[in-house]
């Protein structure tokens, strides 16, 4: 058997098909943009599921597969009226719409972090919901499904509503530990509970695809449809993080760091952090995610700034940006707020500051402290989530920030943990793999993510390294409250 993992993000979709064995044997991605309208931006699905048929067509063609699973982006979503037609297009979830619903609920945060796993936060898909109940009550009136974006691709290949569970957890209105959409929230909410799809484990069957799809992507047997998930938990599950204690870290634009732990977090205080409760795939097992808006962008920003214009190959970039490294810290602190500060401070308005710099420092030396900043932000994240149950054992990484072993040593240094690079980097795809592969063969996740993914050789931390940056640690944990009355 073959199985097709299916990535969709906010402008980028990639596809990958594994066989039984867990061997990669084929890939695409494809990019789309966003729609602009009265100055506000949407999520393009129409062209999204044209470009998902066209992509099922080709990887057909290349290697006919038997089953796809979905990964995609959170929060946004579609509304359709009876007949399926689209009333509203998916916002992004930077979109400011749904803040004030979100403050105006803040006082029911307690209930809310208990049921749902996450405080009131305009980015979640119910308080946006509740702005259009409000500005626009005739849309809202004639509403009768609500689907986020993976989900609505499904449902169009397949003609079956069912969400999984991680996926249904970004509404901010779904019952984690029940794991379904809650009635007492929807009371609260003043939100039709009929809106929302049926909710699915993920790695559940959900159909095969419909007739038309099946004959657009000229496959010649039936293709099933299995349910996937949040693209922070199938990049997880494609990591191998599928056992408490594992970490997967996605070291993309923005820094994702997904820790499963068993038993879900009841200390409100880590909701305000913005830490929030996601069922993983594996049962039994939850997982959390430590964001920093800035990494890859920032190390971007550098580059550009540092060696912009010198006509250096990326190999040639990156070995000129290393070139003083140390194994000792620098001594620099920086603070990698460039973009505002994600988890735990949630302040967007923090801005970026590089401390301790002198005339003697180079390019280098200072991309050396970046490094350093971006680890220490991840510790202070993940030290704070250890008091509350979760004990990380080892931190696998992804995205592009993984293929720098020595950003992933100062990692190790840094955190006290061993960091163990992915072979084949596309994790999201290859969750969702995993996933179908799981199922359709009868086996636990588990022993089938032990297949499918390959692990680099891993960084261990160097004890004495460790211990100088630990002073380094105690020095960077003031650095917040001490300049944010500066901003």
């Amino acid at each position: 058997m073959f199985f097709l993992g299916l990535d969709i993000g906010t402008t980028r979709m990639k596809c990958g098909i594994y066989n039984e064995a867990g061997n990669l044997v084929y890939s695409d991605l494809c990019d789309y943009g966003t729609v602009a309208r009265s100055r506000e931006t949407y999520i393009d699905v129409d062209t999204i599921f044209n470009r998902v048929v066209e992509m099922l067509k080709k990887a057909y063609a290349s290697q006919p597969f038997d089953s796809i699973a979905i990964s995609s982006l959170g929060e946004s979503f579609v509304l359709l009226d009876s007949g399926d037609r689209l009333l509203f297009s998916p916002m992004l979830y930077t979109d400011p719409r749904g803040e004030a619903q979100a403050d105006e609920l803040s006082a029911h945060s307690q209930l809310i972090f208990s049921i749902a796993g996450v405080v009131p936060q305009g980015m979640y898909s119910a308080y946006k919901l509740l702005w259009i109940k409000q500005n626009l009550p005739d849309v809202y009136n004639k509403a009768s499904k609500l689907m986020l974006v993976g989900e609505y691709i499904g449902y169009l290949l397949t003609g079956v509503r069912a969400i999984d569970y991680s996926l249904a957890a970004r509404t901010g209105i779904f019952d984690v530990h029940k794991c379904q959409f809650s009635p007492e929230l929807c009371e609260l909410f003043g939100i039709d509970r009929a809106l929302f799809s049926p909710a699915v484990r993920s790695g559940s069957i959900i159909a095969t695809l419909k007739d038309d799809i099946t004959s657009a992507i000229n496959a010649t047997s039936p293709v099933t449809l299995i349910a996937g998930g949040h693209d922070q938990v199938c990049a997880a599950i494609g990591a191998g993080a599928v056992e408490a204690g594992v970490c997967a870290d996605g070291m993309g634009t923005v820094e994702c760091l997904t820790a499963v732990y068993r038993s879900p977090m009841t200390d409100i205080d880590m909701g305000m952090c913005g830490y929030p409760n996601v069922p993983h795939g594996a049962e039994g097992l939850y997982c959390t995610y430590l964001l920093n808006y800035s990494c890859g962008s920032l190390v971007r920003w550098w580059m550009d700034s540092a060696y912009g214009g010198r006509g250096l190959g990326e190999s040639e970039l990156f070995a000129e940006a290393e070139r003083d490294f140390t194994d000792s810290p620098t001594g620099l602190l920086v603070l990698p707020y460039f973009a505002g500060a994600s988890t735990p401070y949630q302040n967007i308005n923090a801005k970026g500051a590089i401390l301790n710099l002198g005339l003697s420092d180079s390019p280098s030396r200072v991309y050396q402290g970046i490094l350093e900043g971006l680890c220490m932000e991840m510790r202070l994240n993940l030290e704070l989530t250890c008091k509350h149950g979760i004990q990380p054992t080892r931190i696998i990484a992804t995205g592009g920030g993984s293929h720098s072993r020595r950003w992933l040593q100062i990692k190790a240094d840094v955190m006290g943990l061993p960091v163990y690079p992915l072979k084949v980097k596309e994790a999201g795809i290859c969750g969702g793999a995993v996933l179908s592969a799981a199922t359709l063969l009868g086996e636990d996740i588990g022993s089938v993510a032990r297949r499918f993914v390959t692990l680099d050789t891993p960084i261990e931390p160097r004890a004495d390294i460790k211990k100088q940056y630990d002073s380094e640690f105690a020095k960077y944990r003031e650095l917040y409250t001490a300049i944010k009355k500066f901003y």
